[in-house]
């Protein structure tokens, strides 16, 4: 199959987040089928050019990049405020429109003239508002999250001017998802919970399952010497739901575990911490704030617990998945862990308040055989229901879904290709 993926973000390298989603669902992708992308370059995630030009030689191994773009968002303070203005004066919501350029416009338009694309990813929401330019495609919506619950729930715990401006966008986010949702021919959502919340605004949606992935094979247990004590929380700082839970640890968490015991540290691992957030690092000597780095899996490896006690957002964390694959015992806020299929007590402790998570994460470091039953089996699950191999035959059924409903409702690839439903499910 001939397939086009239209993102905004470019999926490499696999290091957390929505990163990590995408290289894997487009992997998986590209295991089976053609596949030409054509993407934006967000400077978080790919601040200079010489990021760029390794991810795309990386990816060109196995697919074909035929674009990468700049966000207009991202040229300066000034055009993120103006494409928000101009989202508040048209029918579009901010969360759609930032993906919004004229460039992307135009090399949408030429690769469709160029090019008879079996079916279409978009890999987001935003990247959705191109579809017209591919009337005779298999038209596949992958789903981080649910963007308008998302920001629901962001708004319900908004303080300010801030709550109203959210509830206000999560509206149109599913007013948007109504109106247009309904053209993609499979859906496809990273949890059967956010299968029901989209189902819920297009009861009429074709939804599959195709979970977030964690390669077990490179995420697993290495051997590393534990250090006693330790207790490790990873994610990309400046994510609003990362960063409060981390000042939920700081203020409150953290002083409390603290109490419990003498030998006891933490690490903050991940991009872009703010100043607070550094200068309680620099202050606090049991605290050790590392920003980004490069291998997590060392830090993971190194510690005795893995807490994350994040209580907002939306979709499944990967952190979690990396800690499952290697074997490390979690302790979670249940939001944390929402959609995955995890079992309180035998893969994972769960608390929902200070004292909980404290006091989870306290009898964890004075039980080394809990902690050991815990990982293992966290581990056992990763491997069950997340691992590449289990996700990508799930993309797989999905796109044959995908390519059989728009062959059905008369919106089908070129049918001169060679590829059969047959060979799809393959």
């Amino acid at each position: 199959m001939r397939l086009l993926w239209l993102s905004h973000v470019l999926p490499h390298p696999p290091k957390g987040g929505v990163l990590q989603r995408s290289f894997h669902l487009i992997s998986g992708a590209a295991s089976d089928h053609d596949v030409d992308l054509l993407t934006f370059r967000q400077k978080a995630f790919h601040p200079t050019a010489e990021s760029v030009t390794e991810s795309v030689r990386s990816l060109s191994e196995w697919i074909t990049v035929r674009g990468v773009l700049d966000l207009p968002v991202d040229r300066s303070p000034t055009h993120r405020k103006t494409q928000l203005l101009a989202s508040t004066l048209t029918p579009s919501p901010y969360t759609v429109r930032w993906n919004h350029a004229r460039a992307m416009e135009r090399a949408v338009a030429e690769l469709s003239k160029e090019v008879q694309y079996d079916a279409v990813h978009f890999d987001t929401i935003g990247m959705f508002q191109y579809r017209h330019h591919f009337p005779d495609s298999a038209l596949i919506l992958n789903h981080h999250n649910v963007e308008s619950h998302m920001m629901a729930r962001r708004a319900e715990i908004a303080r300010g001017a801030t709550r109203p401006y959210l509830a206000w966008e999560a509206r149109r986010l599913r007013a948007w998802e109504r109106r247009h949702g309904g053209d993609a021919h499979e859906h496809l959502v990273v949890s059967n919970l956010d299968a029901q919340r989209l189902k819920a605004v297009l009861p009429e949606a074709s939804c599959r399952v195709v979970e977030n992935a964690v390669d077990t094979e490179t995420f697993r247990p290495l051997g590393t010497t534990r250090q006693p004590g330790r207790v490790v929380f990873v994610g990309r700082i400046d994510g609003y739901a990362n960063l409060s839970a981390v000042r939920w640890m700081r203020d409150q968490i953290w002083p409390r575990i603290l109490a419990n015991g003498n030998t006891r540290s933490l690490g903050i691992i991940g991009r872009n911490p703010p100043r607070d957030i550094r200068e309680w690092g620099d202050r606090d000597p049991s605290v050790e704030v590392s920003g980004f780095v490069d291998d997590v899996r060392l830090a993971l490896d190194a510690a005795e617990v893995f807490v994350c006690p994040i209580f907002e957002g939306g979709g499944t964390r990967l952190k979690i998945l990396d800690a499952m694959a290697m074997g490390l015992p979690i302790v979670s806020h249940p939001m944390a862990i929402e959609g995955l299929e995890l079992t309180p007590g035998e893969h994972v402790l769960v608390a929902e308040d200070t004292e909980g998570l404290a006091g989870a994460v306290d009898a964890l470091l004075k039980d080394e055989a809990w902690r050991s039953r815990l990982g293992k089996a966290a581990r056992q699950q990763a491997e069950a229901l997340y691992s590449t191999r289990a996700v990508h035959a799930h993309l797989r059924e999905a796109y044959a879904s995908a390519l059989e409903r728009a062959e059905n409702s008369g919106s089908a690839a070129d049918p001169r290709s060679n590829l059969s439903l047959q060979a799809l499910r393959r």
